[in-house]
């Protein structure tokens, strides 16, 4: 729970301090006269913009003078547009959006235009619900965990969508990969994602079938878009349990800078608590650095920076008696940087993309007296040329390099790998008619480590029946490099693993209410599998399927001031592969996955309320004692969990204040993620989570 302060303070602070000479703002509704949020209002032919609030609000600032035109965009509804003369400090302008009958929504409505089903089949979680879910703490990773298609997986870092491991799943920020998108590992327990939601204005989940301009998962991609220019000049900070923050903001007319530094540690809680699962609690510091400039009236450039240090001691009692536990110690350091540039030309016809990325990760560990040291750098760049001069035909094309260097000590044993992967990519989205679109896309790998290639091609279609109901096709090839583990000790002999998707995809979409239900089907092969006698004897002989429906219902408007949804999944899933001696499904599926969360606002007492609860029928693991023909034939309890959070909102000194309190299961459900054998009676240990609750308190406070 590193960063939940910087979430939930972003989350509600409004500015509107404005720095260019002309202020535009104002208020769009539904022909209803209902308020609607996440609405992209911008002056076309300019990075000049914002989006809607909650109430239906919006604020911002150009340099431009005499006339322009201001546009209101919304998936769903028509577009609207109003020229206007430009005075020299302020004018509002109100927008009523009417439904649009030929639009094909996304299954959350977010902002963007249509792209044949690729929005139909994502899930796409807005800042606001990430920090208002109960339980998720301000963290994306959990927040995506409400979604369907996803596992709940308490012991392990990663994203687990639909049967494939936290491995096959990649996490994409200005269409850049990010090597490390979690704090490092610690064995049976899992770690909060690094990122901090509110600087994204997009958070896309794809849970399969995705774009030809990603790769190298298996499974699902997160991709995260950050902001443009910051609003406004700001100052703030907050204090809570474990740690606080200070961040400073300044906004000039065509830059913005961001400087934020956070220090957590988590000893007075755990003492609180009494919690003892550390012999030294987590402590961790953190640089924020986010530089953003405007280059022309349609091109912008990005410069993130964040540097973070953690460390810790873990009592593992699993690794020894119950007597003399065993201790993991870790020190970490990460590095990120990322860099875009995006400019548009001939009146938006074209657009180009270039960026590029670094990342280094570095963990120091000592398991009693056993040494092991680990370091990652990743450096890619990427080029994205689009064409958008034909009217119902896009032609997207572009290339990447990425440079991967990877080495690892362990007992005075030295590993090292590096490996270039060149690829290229090129994808069509063609729209005949206001109710049919189609993509295709085909994707070129090249690893130089492995000496081996691959060609992924990708196709979906949509077809939209009327104005409220939708289907979609979509399927693909997928490849990725073997974990990092079997790469270290292969003779490199091993290929790329990959999966087919076949996605069948209904929805129903009307008045803030929406219903979806989805079929999906994944064939892996070229698995890694180990001979289960002999670990050393690697090869890609590994198989296996994930089958399963899943539903997902959303409504924000039968209820006055809620917002609610409830994700159903149903997973059969089953693999050969690694040692497994037969075909069996993997410890970290399980076969039913229910997640209901629910959010009111109150603007009486102005405050938030949230409630979740989670779900997850017994998960499958290893039992030494039982026979090779009985693999993975145990199971665990299920998963429950209600958590709850609240969070009120005032005024303190012309200040906007905080105060956010968050219990995570509130009836002390005794959860077991699995079990471990270290002794020589094959005695079970618990995987369990570090405390039966956790409780957060923190206040805030900012400028406006």
């Amino acid at each position: 729970m590193n960063k939940v302060h910087c979430t939930i303070l972003l989350l509600l602070i409004t500015s509107s301090y404005c720095t260019s000479q002309t202020r535009i703002f104002g208020k769009v509704t539904s022909r209803k006269n209902e308020a609607l949020p996440f609405v992209n209002v911008f002056i076309k032919g300019s990075l000049s913009g914002n989006s809607t609030n909650i109430e239906g609000l919006y604020s911002f600032q150009t340099s431009m003078r005499d006339s322009a035109i201001v546009t209101a965009s919304f998936v769903g509804y028509q577009t609207e547009v109003k020229d206007i003369n430009l005075p020299m400090d302020s004018i509002r302008i109100d927008f009523i959006l009417k439904p649009l009958a030929s639009s094909i929504s996304e299954v959350i409505i977010t902002a963007g235009s249509f792209e044949a089903n690729d929005e139909k089949r994502n899930v796409v979680l807005r800042a606001s619900d990430i920090g208002t879910i109960a339980g998720a703490s301000g963290d994306i990773m959990s927040a995506i965990e409400s979604l369907p298609g996803t596992q709940y997986n308490g012991e392990s870092n990663g994203l687990f969508v639909r049967g494939g491991s936290g491995h096959e799943s990649k996490v994409i920020i200005d269409e850049m990969v990010v090597q490390n998108p979690y704090y490092s590992p610690v064995p049976d327990i899992k770690q909060r994602g690094r990122f901090d939601p509110f600087m994204f204005s997009g958070t896309v989940f794809s849970t399969g079938g995705y774009s030809a301009v990603y790769g190298q998962a298996l499974s699902s991609v997160l991709i995260l878009k950050s902001k443009g220019l910051a609003d406004s000049t700001n100052t703030g900070g907050g204090i809570h349990f474990y740690g606080g923050r200070l961040f400073h903001t300044h906004r000039w007319e065509n830059s913005s800078l961001h400087a934020e530094i956070n220090y957590n540690n988590m000893n007075p809680y755990h003492k609180m608590s009494k919690i003892d699962r550390y012999k030294e609690s987590p402590e961790n510091i953190c640089g924020k650095l986010i530089i953003r400039q405007r280059v022309s009236e349609k091109g912008i450039f990005k410069i993130y920076t964040n540097l973070s240090k953690t460390k810790m001691i873990v009592d593992l009692e699993s690794y020894a008696d119950s007597i003399n536990h065993s201790s993991f110690n870790l020190k970490n350091s990460n590095n990120y940087i990322n860099t875009s540039y995006k400019e548009y030309f001939k009146n938006e016809e074209w657009s180009i993309f270039a960026g590029f990325s670094y990342s280094d990760d570095s963990d120091d560990a000592l398991l009693d007296s056993i040494v092991m040291s680990e370091n990652e750098q990743l450096i890619q760049s990427k080029f994205i040329l689009r064409n958008n001069s034909i009217s119902s035909l896009k032609i997207l094309s572009g290339f990447e390099f990425q440079y991967l260097t990877m080495n690892r000590t362990f007992e005075n044993r030295f590993n090292e790998i590096n490996d270039l992967l060149s690829v290229g990519f090129v994808e069509t989205n063609w729209q005949p008619s206001y109710n049919f679109a189609t993509k295709i896309g085909i994707r070129y790998e090249y690893s130089d480590y492995l000496r081996k290639s691959n060609l992924t091609p990708r196709f979906s279609v949509a077809y939209l029946i009327n104005q409220s109901n939708q289907v979609s096709f979509a399927t693909g090839y997928f490849c990725q490099h073997p974990q990092k583990e079997y790469l270290y000790d292969s003779d490199k002999s091993l290929g790329f693993e990959s999966a087919v998707h076949l996605i069948f995809n209904y929805q129903w979409n009307k008045n803030s209410r929406l219903f979806r239900i989805e079929l999906f089907d994944k064939e892996y092969s070229n698995l890694i599998k180990t001979d289960p006698d002999n670990a050393s004897i690697v090869s890609n002989d590994g198989s296996g399927y994930a089958r399963g429906i899943e539903l997902f219902w959303r409504d924000r408007e039968t209820i006055s001031g809620a917002d609610y949804w409830i994700s159903y999944s149903y997973l059969d899933t089953r693999r050969l592969y690694m040692n497994y001696p037969i075909e069996a499904t993997p410890d970290f599926a399980s076969n039913h996955n229910l997640n209901i969360v629910y959010k009111h606002w109150v603007p009486l007492i102005s405050c938030m309320i949230g409630s979740t609860y989670n779900f997850s029928s017994g998960r499958p693991y290893y039992n030494p004692n039982r026979e090779a023909a009985d693999f993975h034939s145990d199971k665990t309890k299920s998963y429950n969990s209600i958590d709850l959070s609240l969070s009120w909102i005032s005024n303190i000194l012309n200040r906007r204040t905080v105060a956010y309190l968050s219990l995570s299961n509130i009836l002390g459900r005794d959860n077991i993620f699995g079990y471990n054998y270290y002794d020589e009676l094959n005695t079970p240990i618990p995987i369990k989570p570090v405390s039966k609750r956790s409780l957060f308190f923190g206040f805030f406070i900012s400028t406006y």
